[in-house]
């Protein structure tokens, strides 16, 4: 039986996500159609010491959303060798943090607490490839 936070998140994931269906324009080039563009928004879970998924292919334009789902606070914070810099800061449980990349290219980033930054980064760390 999934907890009530857990079913909270689903539901927030699918609002955001149905937030950018709709519209009249779009980011992916056409426009007017008000078809959805699935690509706007990604969600990264922030679980068991990991990131989820670790690895992370998105379109330039497209937000992630990290949403920590343990008890203890984690970061995600960008490499220093990135060319796209980010900092979540502590995210406590049920946490989260937004950061929309524009730039197409591999960015390495890891958990302050529980990872290190190195190139490209260990312990609890992920990538997102942007194309």
């Amino acid at each position: 039986m999934p907890s009530m936070w857990l079913t909270r998140v689903v539901g927030a994931t699918g609002l955001v996500l149905l937030a950018s269906c709709g519209s009249s324009t779009s980011s992916y080039g056409g426009g007017g159609g008000g078809g959805c563009t699935p690509t706007a928004t990604q969600v990264c879970m922030v679980s068991n010491l990991s990131f989820s998924p670790a690895s992370l292919t998105i379109t330039h334009g497209t937000t992630v959303t990290w949403m920590n789902g343990d008890a203890i606070a984690h970061t995600a914070t960008s490499s220093s060798s990135s060319a796209e810099a980010f900092n979540s800061g502590q995210l406590g449980g049920g946490g989260t943090f937004t950061h929309t990349f524009n730039t197409p290219g591999t960015f390495h980033y890891y958990c302050q607490n529980h990872g290190f930054d190195g190139n490209p980064p260990g312990g609890m760390a992920g990538t997102i490839t942007v194309n």
